[in-house]
């Protein structure tokens, strides 16, 4: 099967082989040299000179270490589909006080709000979901970079979960106080892994920070991370394919990998123009990694995704309120031009047949 899903997505066998490889105690000097290898690449990677942890959980669970070590006394959540919506589900269930400035999916967040509500409701942290898978769309990090400008006080928390590693991306450069990614969707890996990279104001609340806990405490992370160590055992194995991609990654280049990223979104929305599909993100806003498709006439997706795979492919059914009303492509990782458009023939025959 060749594996279409917006996450997680193919793993190439070479990749895959890395599992297979003896485990290490986490104490040992081979684990230091792991790390040792792994937390510079991943610094790389964020574009970031402050740490970059390495989680062995769902994304999810990121999310809500996030929240708990970073979120201040009062957090804004922006959303505009289903993983901005879960970020604000989390803050809730962990009973953190939160603010949301909530939109219709696909449609993008009215800047001139951002300040507003930033003031009107005194948070001092802001949310933002780059890549919204749900929706496929790309949520630009400019305005809130923009609204922060003039409120130094305020922690900027990023989802890059659908973008790490296939859109640029720079916690440097746009202010990123924690990015939460995840191995399974651009950077081609297994899902298991969540590189979170955490600036120094945000170690700094994580310190004061009351509902934390242990297993996900940024500032015994951050303790472990400067030792080359990690908090409690982690998953040896996906480490040792986290260091092997990232290697891989590093000869391809990370501009190399962007814009394979957006060639692949290009075809995509090349060949739903000609084939009756239509972008559910407004131009502008489409999400290099995975393109969310409403066919024109209407029809019901699940027995296209059905046809897929029986063909040999997995693509995604729509998500939540779209389930049956669109398809979802991950055209991200290690999959290429060619191979994408070999995908998109297959599915082109499928759509005729049932049209």
């Amino acid at each position: 099967m060749k594996n279409f899903l917006p996450g997680p997505t193919q793993v190439r066998e070479d990749v895959l082989a890395e599992f297979s490889k003896p485990v290490i105690g986490h104490h040992t000097s081979a684990f230091k040299e792991l790390l040792g290898r792994i937390n510079p690449r991943l610094q790389k990677l964020m574009d970031t000179d402050d740490p970059v942890f390495t989680l062995t959980c769902s994304a999810s669970a990121a999310m809500e270490a996030a929240l708990t070590n970073a979120g201040g006394s009062r957090i804004l959540i922006l959303a505009n589909g289903a993983f901005g919506e879960r970020w604000l589900t989390a803050a809730r269930a962990l009973d953190l006080p939160a603010d949301a400035l909530v939109v219709a999916w696909g449609l993008p967040l009215p800047e001139f709000e951002i300040g507003r509500l930033l003031d009107k409701t005194n948070c001092d942290t802001i949310v933002i979901v780059h890549g919204e898978s749900s929706t496929g769309m790309l949520n630009p990090i400019e305005p809130v970079k923009s609204a922060l400008s003039h409120r130094p006080d305020v922690l900027f928390i990023v989802d890059a979960v659908a973008t790490s590693g296939g859109v640029q991306l720079s916690m440097n450069q746009d202010k990123i106080d924690v990015l939460v990614g995840a191995s399974q969707k651009c950077l081609g890996l297994p899902p298991g892994v969540v590189p979170v990279g955490v600036s120094q104001r945000a170690l700094a609340r994580s310190r004061s920070a009351r509902r934390k806990g242990y297993a996900f405490d940024f500032s015994l992370w951050h303790e472990r991370w400067k030792e080359k160590a990690t908090l409690a055992t982690p998953a040896i194995p996906q480490l040792y394919a986290l260091d092997y991609q990232l290697e891989r990654i590093e000869k391809e280049t990370l501009k190399a990998r962007w814009q394979r990223h957006q060639r692949m979104l290009e075809i995509t929305c090349a060949w739903a123009s000609e084939n009756g599909m239509i972008p559910f993100a407004p131009d502008g806003y489409r999400l290099p990694s995975v393109s969310c498709l409403r066919p024109s006439d209407g029809r019901q997706t699940g027995k296209v995704v059905q046809a897929m795979e029986q063909r040999g492919y997995y693509i995604g059914n729509g998500y939540g309120k779209l389930k049956n009303r669109a398809i979802r492509i991950g055209h991200m990782g290690d999959w290429s031009e060619k191979e994408l458009e070999e995908m998109l023939t297959v599915l082109s025959e499928v759509l005729t047949e049932r049209a």
